[in-house]
């Protein structure tokens, strides 16, 4: 249950500061740790950090996103739900990014990609515990 709040606190953030601050980030992890237990899989670990290193470089995402994903893929997302979490991002995402547009009329400015991470999350909570 808090590690929802915390999402949803952190969601709320980076919409208004376009930042992620690192203290939300250990508490999430502190958090996730207590609810579900510390069961991280050494090989997604490195499979997830390369991704996202690489998704970073690529893509110019901020660092306070890319920590958040290693946190969500590695501490609160079972691995069982990565496909479930994947798709659920890309539908946050889809719909993040239409709301700039209609916002901004283009794609020019900073997209705050945090509550896309938290959203997809928070959309797959009620089919499991996260």
């Amino acid at each position: 249950m808090l590690v929802s709040w915390l999402l949803i606190f952190i969601a709320a953030f980076d919409i208004r500061t376009h930042r992620i601050p690192n203290s939300a980030l250990l508490l999430l992890s502190i958090f996730s740790i207590f609810e579900e237990g510390f069961n991280l899989n050494p090989r997604i670990f490195a499979l997830t950090s390369c991704l996202i290193f690489i998704f970073t470089w690529i893509s110019g995402c901020g660092y306070g996103d890319a920590k958040l994903l290693m946190i969500l893929l590695n501490l609160v997302i079972p691995s069982g739900r990565l496909f479930d979490y994947s798709l659920a991002l890309l539908l946050t995402s889809t719909f993040l990014v239409l709301v700039h547009l209609i916002r901004n009329r283009s794609m020019s400015g900073e997209i705050a990609f945090g509550p896309a991470l938290c959203g997809a999350v928070l959309l797959l909570a009620p089919l499991g515990n996260f």
